[in-house]
């Protein structure tokens, strides 16, 4: 008996030796990790003015190369990043989409100057502007057309509101992945390689990088931020919920990590999956709750959505939108989303928001059912238990 008692005693003491040189080496392997990682929230200065690429023969502007220089982000990536390498061999085109709407040429030509000097050119097939329905002042078509030759420019004789601009940019482009992204953005280095490397053998995966902040009254500053994962409270109003280490104590940055909801406006995807699981729903109008509905529908229709925190693009939060917005098409949009995706959890959302109840101008949904019922996905009840657990304590 003395003998097992010791015996046991002895295991209890080796197991806890191996936890305690564990966390030591997890510890150091994390130091190590972070030599080149600011901590969240981490500010850095632009770097001086950084020169573009050398133009290809085209008919730009005199002036193209000084409208596309930009300032660089000093480099704040994940050391593990930095050192990284892909394989551009086996890496799929891109078509960049991005509609505008009463912005900023400055804004936009930084944007375009970013993604032209640190994208791969053989990776870059197009930039395709969407101009929203501008007004002659703000439709900027005279210069943007002459920037560079992988710059395209397409204008909505009308508004269409971000949702359909963007099907309206898939719809005008080619290539085996769209990227949406917005006009007040620098894109860092490398940003986009690591995207496509998470979604090679992934045809139904949505990626996106880790969104840094462009602080919009110290424009000389970029902000690197810890990975957080995107939710959704019953308001159906999108959030920052909290960091990838947070959420998971197991995490190792920089892996990829799951996002339960896309913040909308900057993503990957392949273009098949992007037909295949329907577009966005053509039925909500201007924006609100598509990022939502998308991020319902690939986790729920055999896809996922992932954060890669080695693909950094900065990001200007505006504390004022530039263009007018309709409460009214908000709601609408948040109508239809409830009765195509929350099953039994509407009254959740309506006990959050008791106007959303009223579904009398909701329109056709039975496209959306049918695509729904052909793409055999999940209920909600399987979404709130294995993707977004946090949300049943709301």
């Amino acid at each position: 008996m003395a003998a097992t008692t010791q015996r046991f005693v002895l295991l209890i003491l080796a197991l806890l030796i191996f936890t305690a040189a564990l966390h030591f080496w997890r510890a150091t392997a994390m130091l190590q990790l972070h030599a080149a990682a600011p901590s969240r929230g981490t500010v850095l200065l632009l770097e001086p003015t950084q020169p573009v690429k050398k133009l290809e023969p085209f008919d730009v502007l005199p002036d193209a190369r000084q409208r596309l220089e930009f300032r660089m982000p000093q480099e704040g990536r994940p050391k593990v990043c930095i050192e990284r390498t892909y394989n551009l061999s086996i890496m799929p085109g891109v078509a960049v989409i991005i509609p505008y709407l009463h912005e900023s040429l400055e804004l936009m030509e930084h944007t375009v100057g970013s993604l032209i000097n640190n994208t791969d050119p053989s990776l870059l097939d197009e930039i395709l502007l969407i101009d929203d329905g501008n007004e002659a002042d703000h439709a900027f078509a005279s210069i943007l057309k002459r920037l560079h030759p992988k710059v395209k420019y397409h204008r909505n004789a009308e508004r269409q509101g971000l949702i359909k601009a963007k099907v309206t940019g898939a719809d005008l482009t080619k290539s085996p992945v769209i990227v949406f992204m917005e006009p007040h953005c620098i894109v860092n280095r490398f940003w986009l390689e690591p995207l496509l490397d998470r979604l090679h053998g992934a045809p139904k995966r949505i990626v996106v990088p880790v969104i840094d902040i462009l602080p919009e009254k110290t424009p000389d500053q970029y902000v690197y931020v810890e990975g957080m994962y995107g939710g959704f409270n019953w308001d159906l109003e999108f959030n920052w919920m909290g960091t990838a280490s947070g959420r998971n104590f197991s995490y190792y940055l920089p892996d990829p990590f799951p996002m339960p909801c896309l913040s909308g406006g900057i993503l990957a995807m392949w273009r098949d999956w992007w037909k295949e699981s329907g577009e966005y729903d053509d039925q909500m109008t201007e924006w609100g709750s598509e990022h939502i509905e998308m991020s319902l529908r690939t986790w729920r229709c055999g896809g996922s959505v992932e954060a890669v925190p080695c693909s950094r693009v900065g990001h200007m939060f505006r504390g004022q939108r530039p263009y007018s917005f309709h409460g009214e098409a908000a709601a609408r949009n948040k109508k239809r989303l409830i009765s195509v995706w929350l099953d039994t959890y509407k009254d959740k959302v309506y006990k959050a928001q008791p106007g959303l109840k009223d579904a009398s101008d909701l329109g056709d949904i039975s496209a959306r059912l049918a695509l729904r019922e052909r793409l055999q996905c999940k209920s909600m009840d399987w979404y709130v238990k294995n993707v977004y657990p946090e949300l049943a304590t709301k």
